[in-house]
């Protein structure tokens, strides 16, 4: 997030994000609850719900901005992640059962890179029972809590990059791995596949999420910190992190209003020209104001923030 920094909103007006760190025990609705709590503002929620048991990044949109979620949610995240295999879990994580597998001995790191191939680009995955994935009006995790389990139908997913960092051999070994992936990629499934391509079984032992589009872990804060600041505004981000993969085009003061508005305007030229397609417009100030579709010289507000 090296383009932005943080920029505290007006007093009463909230249309910000923040790079939170949730720690392990911590849940994400619990993480939301404690943010409005801080900020006094009852706007507020996340961008992809991390586990109980998993840390790391999880961004949080306050005010207005919580109508960029949907923006978020289709770009990429980044993870490490520790796979043991040799085990199997009814979760296929640490908070399930944990059964034996197969031995382990026999892998080695090139063989674990060589099946990790494998899982790079679009690929079909089962949700796992404990997701919020719903069946017949009921989330999945629900249904397993009761001891049920039903039929899954597989579901694409995309993984960008799969990469082994670090690999500790014996009867249950040990793989550290780093994956980037789209949405609705589950790592827990990953996991188990992975340790099935290997016919040892395998599960998620630990999850870190270090990115997320423009967020980045190293400019986050734990809900700790926050508290301990005299001000937690100074947290806080303007809300085009979330979008920062679109172009910008800024406008003056009578097309600020007629965008608020949701009227259409057109654009003066610009050196080099302007961008098509989907873009994000703010006022000469630098505030957000929409998002919306350029054609030619028409720019559409197809959501306006302020």
């Amino acid at each position: 997030m090296g383009a932005f920094s943080p920029a505290p909103p007006r007093r009463g007006v909230l249309c910000a994000v923040l790079a939170l760190i949730k720690v392990p025990g911590q849940t994400s609705f619990a993480c939301v609850q404690e943010v409005r709590r801080l900020y006094g503002e009852r706007k507020v929620g996340h961008a992809g719900t991390l586990d109980p048991a998993a840390q790391g990044l999880l961004p949080i949109f306050l005010g207005s901005a919580t109508r960029l979620v949907d923006y978020l949610h289709l770009q990429t995240k980044r993870y490490r992640c520790t796979v043991r295999l040799g085990q199997r879990s009814d979760t296929l994580d640490s908070e399930g059962t944990v059964v034996a597998g197969g031995d382990a001995s026999h892998l080695d790191a090139a063989a674990v890179q060589a099946a990790l191939r494998g899982f790079v680009g679009e690929i079909m995955q089962i949700p796992p029972m404990h997701s919020a994935v719903r069946h017949e009006g009921a989330h999945l995790y629900e249904l397993a809590r009761r001891g049920e389990e039903v039929e899954r139908r597989p579901r694409p997913a995309l993984v960008v990059s799969a990469s082994l960092t670090a690999f500790r051999p014996g009867p249950v070994a040990e793989a550290d791995i780093e994956v980037e992936c789209g949405k609705g990629t589950y790592m827990r499934v990953l996991a188990a596949d992975l340790g099935e391509a290997l016919s040892v079984g395998g599960y998620l032992s630990w999850l870190e999420r270090t990115h997320y589009g423009a967020f980045d872990i190293a400019g986050a804060h734990t809900l700790a910190e926050l508290r301990e600041m005299e001000d937690p505004r100074r947290a806080l981000l303007p809300a085009e992190v979330a979008i920062a993969h679109l172009p910008a085009v800024f406008l003056g003061p009578p097309a600020v209003t007629q965008v608020r508005r949701g009227q259409a305007i057109f654009l003066p030229r610009a050196p080099g020209g302007l961008p098509q397609g989907e873009t994000r417009a703010h006022a000469a100030t630098g505030e957000l104001i929409a998002i919306g579709e350029v054609t030619g010289f028409r720019f559409q507000p197809t959501k306006v923030l302020a």
